[in-house]
């Protein structure tokens, strides 16, 4: 099989907003301008680093894998691509047929073939009881990247990042794509849904977004049964209670009014279709520019 064809058996049938089957592997712009090959494009073997339990919780799962290099010289030269927002299909071979499942990176090296996943382990759930049991230097293999949303920074835009719990994972290098490219005039606006502060995950990675002057952030705690104010960290925002139309509505621009609003959602299929609808009737936002991760 070539770089670019994918076949049924590699849709793991979650009916995913990106589908493999709709969103085939190619190279990037970026790896074609480095001229090497991205490694992940077919079925490659990622070695673990480590396995990590995130805001003391054991059944989140800070996952950190490196590519085990390949006998074939081309592709140890190669490189790791995988865009902002879009996923990796891992594969667990097991007797009957393999098991599939989309994750997310929230962090990822190009040139030391290294990624890191932010995983929430499902009781009952069966990839969750292969990852439960996962061992240091253990080697899985990792397809990608799967995705269609891709940021074009030649002109300012308001963006609007809605991330529920542990989806939070791809909406990270997003945001870091934009608050690294100085000559990016976009505004990020990233509302956060959790439960409490004890699921809000990569908060401190959220803590040094926030020292830009075109990010902000807020936390909407559905559930948050302690008193708040003295646990928020410094320029720390929240609410107590679910993201509604008020909420969204009062957060619409008041900068750079004239650039176009994209919004980007990721979560639960259902939260989703939710936080879509809110969306286009709390902002000024076309359908088209509304984007599920």
């Amino acid at each position: 099989m070539s770089n670019n064809e994918v076949n049924e058996s590699d849709c793991c049938g979650n009916g995913c907003s990106n589908c493999i089957l709709d969103n085939k592997p190619k190279p990037s712009q970026r790896a074609l301008l480095a001229g090497r090959p991205n490694v992940i494009l077919n079925y490659a073997k990622f070695k673990l680093l480590s396995n990590e339990p995130c805001n003391g919780d054991q059944q989140v799962r800070c996952l950190h894998f490196v590519y085990a290099e390949s006998e074939d010289k081309t592709e140890q030269a190669g490189i790791l691509d995988i865009p902002p927002g879009h996923h990796v299909m891992l594969r667990m071979d097991q007797q009957a047929s393999p098991l599939l499942r989309p994750y997310s990176p929230y962090w990822t090296d190009f040139a030391s073939k290294e990624f890191k996943l932010l995983v929430k382990l499902q009781p009952g759930g069966a990839m969750s009881a292969q990852l439960s049991g996962l061992q240091l230097e253990q080697v899985l293999q990792f397809r990608g990247p799967i995705g269609n949303y891709m940021h074009d920074a030649s002109s300012a835009k308001n963006i609007f990042i809605i991330a529920q719990g542990v989806a939070i994972a791809p909406t990270m290098p997003l945001v870091a794509q934009v608050l690294d490219n100085e000559d990016d005039m976009s505004r990020v606006r990233h509302l956060i849904c959790a439960k409490d502060l004890k699921h809000v995950y990569l908060r401190d990675q959220l803590l040094e977004f926030g020292k830009y002057w075109n990010y902000s952030s807020c936390l909407y705690l559905s559930q948050q049964q302690t008193e708040l104010t003295s646990s928020l960290r410094y320029k720390e925002s929240a609410h107590l209670g679910r993201l509604n139309i008020k909420d969204l509505a009062a957060q619409a621009p008041k900068g750079i009014e004239d650039a176009k609003i994209i919004v980007i959602i990721a979560g639960y299929a259902n939260f989703q279709r939710d936080m879509r609808e809110q969306a286009l009737q709390a902002l000024p936002v076309a359908a088209a520019n509304i984007f599920a991760l």
